[in-house]
């Protein structure tokens, strides 16, 4: 531990001063010496090939410039109880695509703080401890912990000039700064979130919104009825581009950038398909017509555990029910 880390113990606390040698993922620790870890310090991995950072929930601050010219970061995991971050920590750093967030309700949140500071489409994964609250997940089962899927578009600001009236104004580019005006005070709001999806669905790829959709009904911490319909509504009328994000998270087995787990398409099928078609969300194919279709789609990406599942579930469907007489 003291060959990694330079580090400065004040008030039964450490300061990180400085990672050594850090590699393509650095785990700062909870405690050091018996105490715990609360701040990074100024430049601690400034100009490193880190592609992995794990922070401590702990963690209070972290210094100045602390990821400068980290060009290669793509995965953060940390707390909301950083709460002072460094100016320019992500100078030079502008490749950060995923977001571990623990998140501790009714404390003070940097979550507001990052989300300004990353711009960039950001995927961004939820967890509450201690929340009490239980969710039905459907990948996760009944009594999942309370969690969240979002992502986060991008958004860039551009200056443009009017010459005749010497004036330079700004124009704001993409919907991802409306996705980061979700709070209120340093509280997330799941409810204003939500109600920004028509906004994205005109002005982001299909595969993005279809993404954020299905993350949101997977883990739907703070999704109302209402917007849990909407959400349905999107992925039932654009199940071939869900059922494509399903495989290829099993293909990748959780390892990609996207905010989908592995061995939803049993899921998709029982829980968005099969319902939609009970409701009649869906009046355009039966979900009897669209088996043949996602097994050529499973086969077609190599997915062999999808393809004997969906016909299997295919088989089932087909099979006329035997009748059981009383002798």
């Amino acid at each position: 531990m003291r060959d990694e880390f330079e580090y400065t113990i004040e008030k039964e606390s450490v300061r990180i001063d400085k990672v050594r040698q850090p590699g393509t993922m650095v785990v700062i620790p909870e405690n050091i010496e018996g105490y715990p870890v609360i701040e990074l310090g100024a430049y601690a991995l400034a100009g490193s090939m880190v592609e992995e950072l794990h922070l401590p929930v702990q963690l209070r601050k972290i210094g100045a410039y602390g990821f400068y010219n980290c060009e290669r970061l793509r995965r953060i995991f940390c707390g909301s109880r950083t709460v002072d971050l460094g100016a320019g920590l992500f100078a030079g750093a502008g490749g950060v695509e995923f977001l571990d967030f623990t998140l501790f309700e009714g404390e003070k949140s940097c979550f507001k703080e990052l989300l300004s500071e990353l711009r960039q489409t950001l995927r961004v994964r939820i967890h509450l401890p201690g929340s009490g609250t239980k969710q039905k997940g459907a990948i996760m089962g009944e009594n999942a912990a309370a969690e969240a899927r979002l992502i986060f578009p991008e958004y860039f600001e551009e200056s443009v000039e009017n010459t005749p009236a010497r004036i330079l104004y700004i124009e704001t580019h993409g919907c991802g700064h409306r996705y980061r005006y979700c709070f209120s005070g340093t509280q997330f709001q799941y409810q204003s979130y939500d109600e920004l999806f028509p906004h994205v669905k005109v002005q982001e790829p299909e595969a993005l919104v279809a993404e954020l959709a299905l993350g949101r009904l997977q883990y739907p911490y703070g999704l109302t009825e209402k917007n849990e319909r909407m959400y349905r509504e999107y992925v039932i009328k654009h199940w071939q581009m869900a059922a494509t994000l399903m495989l290829e998270a099993d293909m990748h087995r959780g390892k990609a950038a996207g905010n989908l787990d592995p061995g939803g398409i049993s899921w998709l099928v029982k829980e968005i398909l099969e319902y939609g078609q009970n409701i009649s969300i869906d009046e355009r194919s039966s979900l009897a017509e669209k088996l043949p279709e996602l097994i050529r789609m499973a086969q077609q990406a190599g997915d062999t555990e999808a393809v004997a599942w969906l016909m299997d579930f295919q088989h089932q469907k087909n099979s006329p029910k035997r009748k059981r007489f009383e002798l």
